[in-house]
């Protein structure tokens, strides 16, 4: 059996200001990663000290509180275990199955899947600040200003507070994201990779971004309507239009459709490139005139 190759740095290509900038990110040696450690340590200390909750603390007061009862973690049991068994019809369906189908529960899959990340976001903010979290910050930074190299084997940063001072630019930014891919197996590619994604892939119904595509190839909804990029509704010509299909303005205003006539039935707008019934395109006002010379003609 192939031994799984051990990544221990990685190139990052960065844009800043319009340019492109190559940083290298290296796993951390035993003495960068104990120094972190020790630092992890500290603030775990000082939180306590401070009265900031461990992740136990916080469990017990989300659900005295009813941010997370018994109701919410049911409701997420229940998510999984609909998810584990739409996975189950997806690909373990027994006889022929209609690849529309099979489709649909791949899209099933992905509302559910969403449904529980939404659920879950509430109860990931706030154990972003126990006093696990804030420790595994400081170890985590440490790293990142301590094994973050510019081509030529430069360290990026001269310090920590170096680091801090810069720890929004992209490329800390990317620095972090390479360091996290390494250290915890996280990838561009988890995505790809959940098993919706994967069938969706498999028989051509998403591109490379994932986003639904039509047999053609262009971006749909969940319901086969065209839409851009932005995710914005389109007919076929590329013409911006609402769910329904009527057309809009590039800002998402709607164009007139109705036809608009004065206080004498005369016509002072009819929607443009629409062809009016005979009937509807004259005005009253010209219907009252024919009427009148028929009658003194009826007369004369």
């Amino acid at each position: 059996m192939a031994k799984q190759k051990v990544v221990t740095e990685k190139t990052v290509d960065i844009e800043v200001n319009d340019q492109k900038i190559q940083v290298v990110v290296k796993k951390p040696s035993n003495k960068i990663a104990s120094e972190a450690q020790r630092r992890g340590a500290l603030m775990w200390n000082r939180c306590i000290q401070d009265g900031i909750m461990t992740k136990k603390e916080l469990e017990k007061f989300m659900k005295e509180r009813g941010i997370w009862d018994d109701t919410k973690e049911d409701e997420k049991k229940a998510l999984v275990d609909n998810i584990t068994g739409l996975e189950k019809q997806l690909y373990l369906g027994k006889g022929r199955v209609k690849i529309s189908k099979a489709k649909g529960l791949a899209i099933e899959m992905r509302r559910k899947r969403i449904e529980l990340r939404d659920l879950l976001s509430e109860r990931i903010e706030f154990e972003q600040n126990t006093a696990e979290s804030l420790s595994e910050n400081v170890k985590f930074d440490y790293i990142v200003a301590h094994c973050t190299y510019d081509v030529q084997g430069n360290r990026v940063y001269g310090s920590m507070d170096d680091y801090e001072t810069r720890s929004d630019d992209p490329i800390a930014f990317g620095a972090a994201q390479a360091l996290a891919e390494m250290m915890f197996s996280m990838d561009d590619d988890f995505e790809k990779r959940l098993p919706e994604n994967k069938f969706l892939t498999k028989f051509n119904f998403v591109n490379e971004d994932l986003s639904l595509v039509n047999k053609d190839g262009h971006t749909v909804d969940t319901e086969g309507r065209l839409i851009d990029k932005e995710g914005q509704y389109r007919d076929k010509d590329d013409n911006r239009t609402d769910r329904e299909g009527n057309p809009l303005h590039e800002d998402g205003t709607y164009i007139i459709q109705s036809t608009y006539l004065d206080d004498d039935g005369k016509i002072v707008h009819k929607p443009e490139n629409v062809k009016l019934p005979k009937d509807e395109g004259d005005s009253h006002a010209d219907k009252d005139d024919t009427k009148t010379k028929e009658k003194d003609e009826t007369d004369s």
